[in-house]
């Protein structure tokens, strides 16, 4: 099937781009920090004939416009099950990656009435609760900073989505996609350079404001409390190699959850869904089997 082109929602969190097709139960699909729809390429390339695949912009990252409020967890969290509602549907399975993932577990513990099962990509818990409290103070600092910063970045923000297409122009070209794919992706020799040109492209596209408040959202102790309270089937798949989220953190999640199953791919890293896009979309097509 052929990626679908963008479509719009206008919902009580502001516009919001989605990308929909296929035929079946109905999946919603969340990206992480720096990412977009576009990450979802090989769920529509796969699963669309048996799976009516939802694929959203959250605020302030791919074509979705930022949010008029701060965008953290929770307006994020608001976005998707607006996006849920806007559609009409009844219950969902939801998959989201690394930031995207914290966004479904919040989903599914806030209303197990509408997410009937999850899929949780490259993410992870602290693994003691001295971790914990590290993240938790990190995320306390970084809230602070974003706050302080917001408005300064507001008011820059009209001029960087005028120069947002010379800025992905410039950032496109190499060596910036290899450079900043490196970081995050272990199978570099078996990416096309496409792919991690669009990923950059994706990078380049938030909104600033938007990504600092939604990386101050790391170590938030909510996320620890949504996984103590989900209770629906759910599928967590990560990269031996990720650099942000080792085995470990990825087990903590896991061992966290009461129904969930495991699976850690071999030598790939933080972006399955391109690094490993067979065994991780054959396992997500056996999960929802």
């Amino acid at each position: 099937m052929e990626f679908p082109e963008v479509s719009w929602l206008h919902l009580p969190t502001g516009p919001l781009a989605y990308r929909r097709a296929g035929t079946g139960s109905p999946l919603l699909l969340i990206h992480g920090w720096g990412g977009s729809s576009r990450y979802w390429m090989g769920a529509f390339a796969t699963l669309a004939e048996q799976h009516d695949l939802i694929a959203l912009d959250l605020p302030g990252f791919g074509e979705s416009p930022p949010p008029k409020t701060p965008a953290t967890l929770d307006t994020l969290t608001a976005s998707a099950l607006a996006t849920i509602d806007a559609l009409g549907l009844e219950q969902v399975t939801v998959g989201g990656h690394s930031l995207g993932a914290a966004v479904a577990l919040l989903l599914a513990a806030a209303r197990p009435d509408r997410v009937t099962r999850t899929i949780l990509a490259s993410f992870g818990l602290p693994r003691s609760s001295v971790e914990a409290g590290v993240f938790a103070g990190l995320h306390t600092q970084l809230r602070t900073n974003a706050a302080l910063w917001a408005p300064w970045l507001s008011l820059w923000g009209p001029w960087f989505t005028m120069l947002r297409p010379w800025t992905q122009m410039a950032w496109m070209t190499p060596p910036w996609p290899i450079m900043l794919a490196s970081q995050v992706v272990y199978r570099m020799n078996e990416i096309p350079y496409a792919a991690m040109a669009i990923g950059v492209a994706d990078l380049v596209a938030m909104d600033p404001r938007v990504a600092l408040e939604a990386a101050s959202s790391s170590g938030d102790p909510i996320v620890i409390v949504a996984a103590e309270q989900v209770r629906v089937p759910t599928l967590v798949v990560s990269g031996r190699e990720d650099p942000l989220f080792p085995p470990t953190a990825v087990m903590a999640l896991a061992n966290t959850l009461p129904d969930a199953g495991l699976l850690l791919l071999d030598n790939c890293g933080h972006v399955p869904m391109i690094e490993a896009a067979v065994p991780f979309y054959t396992s997500i097509g056996a999960f929802l089997a």
